[in-house]
């Protein structure tokens, strides 16, 4: 990712505009057998040939003109328009032409060695970016198994927008080829898909586009529970020409999915512009007695307030909104992700979050944390616990990925909401604390009110500090504080989880899982998307494409860079094991402290109740009342932010990865132990596997993180 704005600045990003095309089908032999022979072979040759060119041409032109109204969202360069494909002779052979007569960019994913086709060698000479797997077929056989051909499309449709598919659908029952497989997968995940089917009857194949409607999450349970036969899927499918202006719907549909949130007229941006413009009482006030102080010549001339009327209902559409805060589309998420800028946030928010941290740590009885936390912040770039160590990165086989920005950004997002919400929950609960004993000192008339006499002091400060909560609570609701948080810390973390497993292409789970659906509206189908999300992060991979050799410009031979590529995971893992610790010893702390003030504080209340029964004491009210109100905002206040819980998660995922790391040692010493050149494709599996277990570990983590303070949103004190 690349940045637009001042190069420093963490808060404004945008995406690099990418579109990639997965060409894929059978081989040469096939297509002779299947369809070529049932004709004049080379015509049918030309045609295929000559079809391809038009499918792929109409493709990146709809894609061009795409990105050029979505400067709101993507970079204003020149996008990035590529092609995937394989170097075996047929499809892909035929694939490697057309993108080199119209000057796209090619990248090759090679499950062997590059050698291993007869096309191979060529087709890497010609390559933009090629990656060889390395994969050996099972010691005894000569040819690789149709699961490692899987494996390959798979991570190919992980790095595409689309897949252009020639398939014959000539299959048993079950769905046996491996370009039937890749269309099969590729509907699983919602991917547009366009099928040049090749019925021997016909001597052009028939452009065929699948059609977003059909693909209801019954459809996909369907296939995904009972399989799928060739009729099955070609019933997915529509017969269309070039020109048919549903091939753009599914650009738009890929590309620009926010392009209804950018239009300022539409009714979700008229409500949230109309209650951003509404003001208070008292600047409604002072914006009249302005403009008719202008208006007699003593001041500058201003522009006339709206009205009472407007106002009054203005008010009232906020009071409304506050209460029951409207949620956001998705498409308007996609816009608040990449434009929020929370620079003025933090200004605002600075001096209540220094009060926090000074406050908590004498709490905790911590001096230097309470000292600590009033001195500025010093910056720390965290995309260094996951990019290789000085020592490590001269032998780390990939050139670094662009992920830096994108990750520094959504993590210093995700910083600045967490405090935001942790501060507003601690400002909350304690103020609801205070509330309670200016209630108490009314009572007792404490300084400065006067005994036999109303106590409008007290009376007043808890009328602010009440009014106070309540305000905090509905703003930070409506802005989404806790959301925003929510948010950008996915982000962050599927990144992290992207890079650890780049060198060996593990990718998880959630860039390919599908972020939009079929949604019925008025007897009619429309496309929904389901997560801003996941469209950003599965952007930011297709952006940056397959990995790239540090040394070689073009091919990356993945099996060849086992051992650097452990050491590189160890590094990883240690870190992120040595940060679960922390996070696990810190909240332990905490809570541990926390609790036993709250315990001495309800220890005392019980202690002056149990007084009261032999003596009169005036003022007990302070220990009956507003002690109990302080110890239940400091339960309520680690309950809010499931402290309790996060810290058991922590110390868990600390075990799980501290013996995972050595569960690496251990295989690093094994793969020492039978190092062999025929073996090269087992230890790299193996190490797929390790990662593969890593990133679940982490994964798990977050989503159970996810699933505890989703619906954890600032709220009243109970």
């Amino acid at each position: 990712m690349e940045k637009t704005q001042a190069p420093n600045d963490p808060f404004k990003v945008r995406i690099t505009p990418a579109f990639s095309v997965l060409v894929g089908g059978h081989r040469d032999q096939r297509l002779h057998r299947n369809w070529y022979q049932h004709g004049e072979a080379d015509l049918r040759e030309r045609h295929l040939q000559q079809c391809l060119t038009e499918t792929l041409s109409r493709l990146y032109r709809a894609a061009d003109e795409t990105f050029q109204r979505t400067e709101a969202v993507y970079l204003a360069q020149s996008p990035r328009l590529r092609l995937i494909t394989g170097v075996a002779c047929g499809t892909d052979l035929i694939a490697r032409k057309v993108a080199e007569q119209l000057n796209i960019a090619r990248h090759l994913l090679i499950p062997g060695e590059e050698h291993d086709s007869p096309c191979g060698n060529k087709a890497v000479a010609h390559a933009n970016r090629a990656v060889a797997m390395g994969m050996q077929p099972p010691i005894g056989q000569k040819k690789l198994t149709q699961d490692t051909y899987s494996l390959r499309d798979d991570l190919a449709l992980t790095f595409s927008d689309v897949l252009v598919a020639v398939w014959d659908g000539q299959e048993p029952y079950g769905i046996e080829s491996g370009a039937g497989l890749m269309v099969r997968d590729a509907i699983k995940r919602r991917q547009c898909v366009i099928l040049l089917h090749l019925d021997p009857h016909f001597d052009h194949p028939q452009i065929k586009l699948l059609n977003p409607d059909r693909l209801t999450d019954a459809a996909l349970t369907g296939i995904k529970v009972m399989g799928a036969t060739p009729a099955a899927l070609l019933s997915l499918f529509d017969d269309i020409g070039l020109d048919d202006p549903r091939i753009d719907d599914w650009i738009d549909r890929i590309l620009c999915p926010f392009e209804a949130a950018t239009d300022a007229n539409n009714a979700e941006n008229r409500l949230f512009s109309r209650i951003g413009q509404q003001v208070s009482v008292s600047r409604f006030i002072l914006l009249w007695l302005m403009w008719l102080a202008s208006k007699l010549g003593l001041a500058k001339t201003r522009a006339r307030p709206v009205g009472l009327f407007r106002w009054v209902s203005g008010s009232w559409l906020w009071l409304r909104m506050m209460l029951n805060p409207p949620t956001r589309s998705q498409p308007l998420r996609i816009i608040e992700l990449l434009q929020t800028d929370v620079t003025g946030e933090l200004r605002r928010h600075w001096v209540v979050h220094r009060m926090h941290g000074f406050f908590s740590g004498l709490a905790r009885l911590d001096p230097k944390a309470a000292i600590h936390a009033i001195t500025p912040r010093v910056g720390h770039n965290r995309y260094d616990a996951i990019r290789p160590s000085s020592e490590t990165r001269k032998r780390h086989p990939i050139k670094e990925p662009q992920f830096e920005q994108m990750f520094n950004w959504s993590d210093e997002q995700a910083r600045v909401y967490a405090e935001r919400h942790r501060d507003d929950t601690w400002m909350i609960y304690y103020a609801a604390a205070l509330a309670v004993f200016c209630a108490v000192a009314g009572a007792l008339n404490f300084w400065p009110s006067q005994p036999d006499q109303t106590p409008y002091f007290w009376i007043f400060w808890e009328f602010v500090l009440l009014n106070f909560i309540v305000r905090r609570v509905l703003k930070s609701r409506f802005k989404d504080h806790h959301g925003h948080w929510i948010r950008f810390r996915f982000i962050a973390e599927q990144l992290r989880y992207l890079r650890l497993g780049y060198p060996l292409m593990v990718i998880p789970e959630a860039y390919a899982t599908p972020y939009w659906r079929p949604r019925s509206e008025n007897d009619d189908r429309v496309s929904e998307l389901e997560s801003a999300e996941l469209w950003v992060i599965q952007r930011i991979l297709i952006a940056e494409g397959i990995p790239q050799d540090r040394k070689d410009p073009v091919l990356y031979e993945m099996s060849r860079h086992n051992k650097p590529i452990l050491e590189y995971v160890q590094e990883v893992l240690s870190e992120h094991a040595s940060y679960y610790r922390n996070s696990f010893q810190t909240l332990q702390r905490d809570h541990h402290y926390l609790h036993r003030l709250a315990f001495v504080l309800f220890f005392l209340t019980f202690v002056v109740v149990t007084l009261h029964f032999f003596m009169h004491l005036p003022w007990s009210l302070v220990f009956t009342a507003f002690f109990p109100a302080w110890g239940a905002a400091i339960h309520g206040i680690l309950a809010q932010n499931e402290v309790v819980r996060v810290s058991a998660m922590s110390g868990q995922v600390w075990q799980q990865l501290t013996t995972l790391r050595d569960a690496f040692a251990l295989h690093k010493q094994v793969q020492n132990d039978y190092a062999l050149p025929q073996t090269r494709w087992m230890r790299t599996q193996e190490s797929r596997e390790l990662v593969g277990a890593a990133t679940h570990i982490l994964s798990d983590a977050n989503r159970y993180w996810r699933s505890l303070l989703r619906h954890n949103q600032a709220d009243l004190p109970g």
